[in-house]
C-alpha cells in the first residue's frame, strides 16, 4: 500500500510539475511507465503471495523498495531535465497524456485504470 501511494504521489508531482516536448518526452514517459508497471507487478505479486511464505514476502518487499528508489531517481532526473518548463500547463498536459499512453502497455494495469487512461487519452 505504501508503494502504491508513493507511485501515485510521484506520478502526480511529475504530472503537475513537468514540462518538455515530443520524442524525448515520449521516451521519458515510457521510462517512467516501465518502472511504474514493474512496481504494479510487484504489488500484485505481494498481494497474491502466501502470507506464510516469509522468504517470498521479503523478496517482494525488497523489489518494492528497489522500485521506490528507481521512481525517486527517475523523478529527480525528470525534474532536473525539465526544470525550466515546470509551470507550463500545456506541457504538463502533454506529459500526462504520454504517460497514460505508455502505461497502456502495462499488462498489470487494472481494468479500471486502463479504462480511465483510455478515456483521458481520447479526450
Amino acid at each position: 500500500m505504501k508503494s502504491l501511494l508513493s507511485i501515485i504521489f510521484v506520478t502526480s508531482v511529475i504530472i503537475l510539475t513537468s514540462c518538455g516536448g515530443n520524442a524525448e518526452l515520449k521516451k521519458d514517459a515510457k521510462n517512467i511507465a516501465v518502472a511504474m508497471c514493474r512496481n504494479i507487478e510487484t504489488m500484485n505479486n505481494l498481494k497474491a503471495a502466501n502470507p506464510a511464505d516469509s522468504a517470498k514476502i521479503n523478496q517482494l518487499r525488497a523489489k518494492e523498495k528497489q522500485a521506490e528508489v528507481e521512481m525517486t531517481i527517475l523523478y529527480q532526473e525528470f525534474k532536473a531535465k525539465y526544470k525550466e518548463k515546470v509551470s507550463d500547463k500545456k506541457f504538463s498536459e502533454e506529459f500526462s497524456r504520454e504517460l497514460r499512453k505508455a502505461m497502456l502497455d502495462c499488462p498489470y494495469l487494472s481494468k479500471e485504470d486502463r479504462a480511465s487512461f483510455e478515456k483521458e487519452i481520447n479526450k
